[in-house]
């Protein structure tokens, strides 16, 4: 048998190196129009501030890893087309035939159709270190910025030109709020205050009506004010990469990303597709949405990659979304909806915030905020959002463990935890706050 993977992602290698564990004689190849593959976009940020001394240390999978396990990659060899009758892709001139596909597109940076976007001194981030090695050239020669953005991908930008010494650095979006698609804004307004406590000047709920070059500079012209400033990052947002599936046939989902059903396949059975450019649904209510991360495209091709070779057996049940990050010394973890969007889909909901320490103060413990969403109906958990200086990252993990399984919050209200005063406390954090959503839920608070 012979799998053809079509994308040089994070998604791509994992599906590569399970197919190869699972069965030593098929024929892989991996297609990618870059080259060089194998580092991870999610430590492209940290090359940029000075925490990683190079792009090189952002490689996990390398060349070795590729000729240990027997995988072809074909470096700077664009697939343009895809003959599904004939089970071939055409690259160039040359024709391959595979007995099974995977895709792992992608996704492309969006741009507002602002008047004026000319291109010049204007830059964006993607997974490809081409982008990346563009604007590092950037930074060094500047020191004023604009991102216009309000996700992950504007904050880390933020920091990174804060960590520079630039002058002045204006984070501006059309949301009310910072990282609205993971935190209500009862819990955004600590980042908030974070980030501006950190020099960034940031414009919320912000009108931009042109952009302009004007002598070296970039002019920006909102409905209350007027900024010039050295380059404009795009921090807005992405969209599946989806161009050769559509000339291939393949069915695309109301989210623009490629359908596909519980085993990864694609509207074409000997066709899977992985990664930033499917479309994906919730665990929750099963709703399609986009999930575009890391963790996502690997857990995509590690199914994909069983899937085809021992035959479907292994589902996909859909992602409770956990996310985490950090800003400025501050840890944002999220799981499941926020109390907004599960409003927004008629969910009966109820939400506690609780303020508390990660573990006893005496040992260093810090803040955390702990907001848990619950549905009054089942009595389960829809959502969490988590902010502290430390020990977020496994909490959520297990709440999204929680949500995924849909167990009633008394339950997990009586969950046994370990402790020590060093790592922890008795009375375990999350532990305290589900106790009180039951007591909300009850109507005793």
């Amino acid at each position: 048998m012979r799998v053809c993977i079509v994308g040089g992602g994070g998604g791509a290698s994992n599906a590569a190196n399970v197919i190869r564990r699972l069965d030593k004689d098929v024929q892989i190849d991996i297609f990618t129009d870059r080259a060089e593959i194998g580092n991870q976009p999610c430590e492209i940020p940290f090359v940029l501030k000075g925490d990683l001394p190079s792009w090189g240390d952002t490689f996990v999978f390398k060349q070795k890893f590729y000729g240990e396990r027997n995988i072809n990659v074909h470096f700077n060899t664009e697939v343009i087309g895809i003959i599904r009758t004939e089970r071939r892709l055409t690259a160039g001139e040359e024709s391959f035939n595979y007995d099974k596909l995977i895709l792992d597109l992608g996704a492309i940076p969006t741009i507002p159709p602002i008047p004026g976007i000319d291109g010049e001194n204007e830059f964006v981030l993607t997974t490809n270190l081409k982008t990346a090695r563009v604007f590092e050239e950037a930074i060094s020669k500047y020191s004023t910025a604009a991102i216009i953005g309000t996700g992950q991908i504007a904050l880390e930008i933020a920091a990174i030109l804060k960590a520079k010494n630039y002058e002045r650095v204006y984070l501006l979006g059309r949301s009310d709020s910072l990282l609205r698609a993971y935190l209500d804004k009862d819990m955004a307004e600590r980042i908030e205050a974070r980030v501006q406590d950190n020099g960034i000047d940031l414009i919320l709920s912000a009108k931009i009506d042109s952009i302009a070059s004007q002598n070296g500079k970039k002019a920006l012209s909102l409905s209350d004010r007027e900024l010039e400033v050295d380059f404009v990052f795009f921090a807005t947002g992405s969209r599946p990469n989806t161009e050769l599936a559509q000339k291939a046939g393949l069915k695309i989902g109301v989210t623009g990303g490629i359908v596909v059903n519980e085993y990864l396949q694609t509207s074409d059975p000997d066709i899977y597709a992985i990664g930033d450019c499917i479309e994906n649904w919730d665990a929750i209510l099963g709703l399609k949405r986009l999930y575009q991360t890391a963790t996502s495209a690997a857990k995509g091709g590690r199914l994909a990659a069983t899937n085809i070779v021992l035959g479907n057996v292994l589902p996909y049940e859909g992602t409770t979304m956990p996310f985490v990050m950090e800003t400025f010394g501050y840890q944002v973890g999220t799981a499941g909806f926020t109390e907004s969007y599960a409003r927004e889909k008629n969910l009966d909901v109820v939400s506690n915030i609780m303020t508390t320490a990660t573990r006893r103060r005496a040992f260093g413990g810090k803040t955390i905020h702990i907001k848990l969403i619950a549905d009054r109906k089942t009595r389960t958990l829809v959502g969490a959002q988590l902010t502290s200086e430390e020990l977020v990252a496994g909490k959520i993990d297990r709440l999204a463990v929680a949500i995924a399984e849909k167990i009633p919050v008394e339950r997990l209200a009586l969950i046994d935890t370990c402790y020590h005063p060093t790592v922890g406390t008795a009375y375990e954090p999350i532990v305290m706050a589900l106790d009180e959503l039951r007591l909300t839920l009850d109507n005793i608070r």
